[in-house]
């Protein structure tokens, strides 16, 4: 595997991110999306939710035999193929919650990026652990996550839970991201994906049965 030729790629599709709102955020319906491992498959799962209500709305789930490592940097090549069938396979998605980051990433183009750029869509990404940049001093319940004086992301403490790490993905502001990652989230985390993991580990167990 060529890494210097796939980082240089992703330098260049940093460059197509686009950081503004398209569409204008106006739309309840949001999807998250997750995969679950055992040793030799990757369960992904999608779950479209109703922000307002929570309600689940459609949902998608695939299995398939793992071909590629984990890479730190590279998670697009383990989870990025696998992604893009889930939300080809929905009617509707609306704004798309990556168990991931966006542009919160060394070349600036996480997973979250990826899937936004390859598909056109409207991509958030939320992760669980900070893997890069500096965290800021604390405002309430939320920092902004720092690198060369460059803002990649926010931290937010929902309900009094572990922080959750927020970036752009594509076709969005972070503002805005944040703005959907709080008024879908429920107990400190967005509703969609809670399901979406929930999910990744029923279809696992079921395929092992």
């Amino acid at each position: 595997m060529d890494f210097a030729a796939l980082a240089k790629e992703q330098k260049d599709l940093a460059k197509i991110v686009r950081k503004d709102d398209d569409p204008p955020y106006s739309s309840p319906i949001v999807t998250g999306v997750d995969v679950a491992y055992t040793e030799d498959l990757a369960a992904g799962c999608a779950v479209v939710n109703n922000n307002y209500t929570k309600e689940i709305l459609d949902s998608s789930s695939i299995i398939r035999e793992i071909d590629s490592d984990y890479v730190p940097g590279f998670f697009q090549l383990r989870e990025g193929p696998i992604l893009i069938e889930l939300i080809q396979n929905l009617e509707t998605h609306g704004t798309i919650l990556v168990d991931g980051n966006g542009i919160l990433h060394p070349r600036r183009f996480g997973l979250a990026s990826y899937l936004g750029v390859k598909m056109d869509v409207q991509t958030i990404g939320v992760a669980k652990k900070l893997m890069f940049g500096e965290v800021g001093p604390r405002m309430g319940d939320s920092a902004e996550v720092i690198q060369d004086k460059e803002v990649l992301g926010r931290v937010l403490w929902l309900n009094g839970r572990k922080p959750i790490y927020v970036s752009i993905g594509h076709r969005i502001s972070l503002d805005t991201a944040v703005r959907i990652v709080i008024e879908s989230s429920r107990d400190g985390y967005p509703e969609a994906l809670r399901q979406a993991h929930i999910m990744t580990k029923e279809v696992l167990k079921r395929y092992k049965d």
